[in-house]
């Protein structure tokens, strides 16, 4: 080596470990930012585990609030959760891991699987059924998460049902559409599809969290579901009810356990092509259907692709059923960015979490909204604020009380966003049919102006809507409902 190079080298050294010095103090001011937000929040009654990494380096991994409240046990990074949609990546990526195996192509059609299909149906691609453009219907009547069906029953709802447009012409979410992809990759396979998942990909991966069932958890480290202040159990326990049989009301579009650190596990293994060649990882966030959705952006195989507030690429996927809530954000353009999220409480606010976070990094004057959980209980009738006094009367008009009100007139005087009226007059219309002889039990009010409507009929109580029913603004005007 010459004189001249070696000091060369010698002169690049300090400044090396001044960028290394450079890099942990930043990280750790990110991590003390992150830290004080989710501080704030399980202050505020909010429960979840989070991890936040940048160029493949964790930044915070942690959990805030109790994953049981009955025995008190705190929500940390090793808590399960139920990561509802995002399944769907581990369905895509077996799809396209069977493509490069030469057992299948995405432009393969249902006709090459199944017998007896529909004339409507039969040129529908595994490349429509991927990007939710095959017009399958989203999900099938009375198709709940835990409500059981064989594949043949399943199968057979699904080819009498009618098509919600064109293959190919539109976009529109499919829940069965992922599930006959299912049923694809265990009809080629011949194994069952958490099985195949398990062998191929977590074992291999070392995500020994992640599953439906074969991790065969400890109950108590599985974290329990609440709605409306009441324990809606876990997942497990409902499919030990059901004989450990998965609903292929469910199977391979939902459902799945994991933990934060599983799912980065998955990330840095896709990322660096352990699961897929990189013709087939890039094939998984490719933009390949538009979405004509109010969030304007495209679908890939398995993930979603938005344009970030800062000109830059989003990938992400969602999972929620109404109890249980996830999210997984990638940044790829802005220093390998992953958020993930996962909930078991489930408010209005407590879904906008993981963006929040994203915003508290990228902008350093942000102010991040903090979910507001606590509650309090009004029983049938009272009316301590005027907001109480607006649902009192919306109830007494869903469950054809005496009323001087009528639906358009409410309508008019409480929604104030005009393009929302025909969608609340919808929802009032499916709400009425389906709590037809119900009875007002008690309401919740939380501290960010949500509430909760709970009704009875036959002495079982449901709720209004999953998730939350109102949200109010300062002028007593409802701004959001429903799903």
């Amino acid at each position: 080596m010459s004189k001249k190079i070696l000091i060369i080298i010698i002169g690049l050294i300090p400044l090396f470990t001044n960028c290394k010095k450079s890099n942990k103090a930043n990280n750790e001011h990110l991590k003390e930012k992150i830290s004080s937000y989710l501080k704030q929040c399980e202050t505020n009654g909010v429960s979840g585990s989070f991890l936040i990494a940048q160029n493949q380096e964790i930044i915070y991994v942690d959990g805030i609030g109790l994953s049981d409240r009955n025995k008190k046990i705190k929500t940390d990074k090793e808590t399960i959760f139920t990561i509802g949609s995002i399944t769907k990546q581990f369905t895509a990526t077996a799809i396209l891991k069977l493509q490069e195996e030469g057992k299948l192509t995405v432009n393969d059609s249902l006709v090459s699987f199944f017998k007896n299909i529909p004339s409507d149906k039969k040129n529908i691609t595994i490349h429509q059924l991927l990007t939710h453009s095959s017009g399958i219907i989203g999900n099938l009547p009375n198709g709940g998460d835990f409500t059981p069906i064989t594949k043949e029953n399943f199968l057979t709802e699904v080819f009498k049902s009618n098509l919600d447009f064109n293959p190919g012409s539109s976009y529109n979410y499919s829940n069965v559409g992922y599930t006959l992809l299912t049923i694809i990759i265990e009809q080629i396979t011949q194994q069952d599809y958490e099985s195949y998942l398990n062998e191929v990909f977590f074992k291999p991966v070392g995500m020994k969290n992640t599953g439906y069932l074969i991790p065969n958890w400890k109950t108590k480290n599985i974290s329990r579901a609440y709605k409306c202040q009441e324990d809606r159990a876990i997942f497990t326990e409902k499919w030990k009810r059901n004989g450990n049989l998965i609903s292929y009301h469910q199977k391979g579009n939902g459902g799945i356990l994991s933990t934060p650190t599983d799912m980065y596990n998955w990330y840095v293994a896709i990322k660096e092509h352990k699961v897929l060649n990189e013709k087939s990882t890039k094939l998984l966030t490719q933009t390949h259907v538009f979405m004509n959705t109010k969030r304007k952006g495209h679908y890939g195989y398995g993930w979603f692709i938005f344009d970030t507030d800062r000109n830059t690429k989003k990938i992400a996927h969602s999972g929620y059923n109404g109890v249980n809530y996830s999210n997984f954000i990638r940044l790829p353009e802005e220093q390998n960015t992953v958020i993930i999220y996962m909930t078991s409480l489930v408010r209005h606010d407590t879904k906008k979490i993981g963006r929040e976070i994203e915003k508290l990094i990228f902008d350093k004057n942000y102010e991040p909204i903090i979910p507001k959980m606590n509650s309090t209980k009004y029983t049938a009738g009272e009316t301590p604020n005027e907001n109480m006094k607006i649902i009192n009367s919306f109830v007494s008009l869903l469950l054809k009380k005496k009323s001087s009100l009528t639906i358009d007139n409410f309508i008019n005087t409480y929604i104030p966003e005009k393009n929302q009226h025909e969608r609340f007059k919808n929802y009032f219309n499916a709400m009425q049919t389906e709590f037809e002889g119900y009875k007002l039990v008690h309401t919740l009010e939380y501290e960010d102006n949500t509430y909760d409507i709970l009704l009875e009929k036959a002495g079982i109580i449901e709720e209004l809507t999953p998730c939350f029913d109102f949200k109010f603004n300062e002028q007593h005007q409802i701004t959001a409902f429903g799903w």
